[in-house]
Parts: structure tokens; C-alpha cells; sequence
């Protein structure tokens, strides 16, 4: 039997400002709906379409996004599908398809993501924390802080939007 994959990419633009809430857990969620652009051309006649898709967001994450991204924001999403079913007070069944997303990248300038100056492009990642590589380096100051590659000494973003905890682990093979 063949092995499921489950991944979902997709870029585009926040329809409504995030929505965080915590869980009686403790857990932090967000949820935010995303406008994908889709350009073609049809017997040489332009045409654009566009697709909706809602979002949720957990844990570190979750917070970041309600903290800097806005209506309008500019996001990379990196996740998986999910499949919600239930039943309404009516007795009919409801389902709705939505990304469970395990990676957000802002796009764009701060001042596009949160209302802020200074260019801008931030990685945050499901579970696993701040991915080293994707455009920012650790600065020799301390764990946690990153700054733009080339040593830039005023970070593009506060420190404690990188700082993970060290209850997660990371992917980084050193």
C-alpha cells in the first residue's frame, strides 16, 4: 500500500486582521483567512481568479502572527490539509477544508506586517522553532537573537518574537 502525504504551500494575502485565542489548555491558536491570486490567460484574453482558504495557526506561532501580521499582510504558508465535520443544530452535516499551517513567513516590509519601518522578512515555524538559514543568523550576543545576514546591529524585529524556549527542539543537524 502507498504511503499518504499531506503538504500544502501557498502565498498570498490575509482577507481579515488574525484572531487569537487560548484553548483552556493554555495553548495559543490563531486564525486568519488567506486570498491566493491566480493569473491565466484564456484564447489571449487575461483573466485572474481568486481562492480563499482559512488558516490556523498553534502554539509560538499562533502569537506571532496576531502580533505582526494585519489585513493585508503578505504571508507564505507551509502546512497541511484538515477535514472539520459536524453536525449543525439543525441535524445536517458540515464540514469545512482548512491549513493546519506548521511554517508562516512574513513577506514584505514591517511596515506592510504590523505597521513598523525597516524591511522586514520573518520565519516562524510550527513546533520546531526559528529555522537558521532561511535569511537571519544567530547574533554572538546571547541564544534567541537574530539578526539580518551581514551583522546589521538594530534587528528588523524584537528579540523575543526568535526567542523559542528551550523546551523545543530544532532540526538543525549541530
Amino acid at each position: 500500500m502507498a504511503a499518504s502525504f499531506n503538504k500544502v504551500l501557498l502565498m498570498g494575502n490575509l482577507t481579515r486582521n488574525p484572531e487569537l485565542r487560548q484553548i483552556p489548555g493554555g495553548s495559543s491558536v490563531c486564525e486568519f483567512g488567506l486570498a491566493i491570486n491566480r493569473r491565466y490567460s484564456v484564447n489571449g484574453n487575461d483573466r485572474e481568479e481568486t481562492t480563499f482558504v482559512d488558516i490556523i495557526v498553534w502554539g509560538r506561532t499562533a502569537e506571532s502572527c496576531s502580533r505582526f501580521l494585519q489585513k493585508g499582510s503578505s504571508v507564505f504558508v507551509e502546512g497541511r490539509l484538515q477535514l472539520d465535520q459536524w453536525e449543525d443544530q439543525a441535524g445536517g452535516k458540515r464540514s469545512r477544508l482548512r491549513v493546519v499551517a506548521e511554517n508562516v513567513q512574513f513577506i514584505g516590509s514591517r511596515r506592510e506586517n504590523g505597521g513598523m519601518e525597516g524591511e522586514y522578512s520573518g520565519n516562524y515555524q510550527q513546533n520546531s522553532g526559528y529555522r537558521q538559514g532561511d535569511g537571519y543568523q544567530q547574533r554572538q550576543a546571547g541564544p534567541g537573537g537574530y539578526v539580518p545576514r551581514g551583522g546589521n546591529s538594530n534587528p528588523p524585529i524584537p528579540d523575543e518574537a526568535f526567542n523559542v524556549g528551550d523546551d523545543v527542539e530544532d532540526d538543525i543537524p549541530f
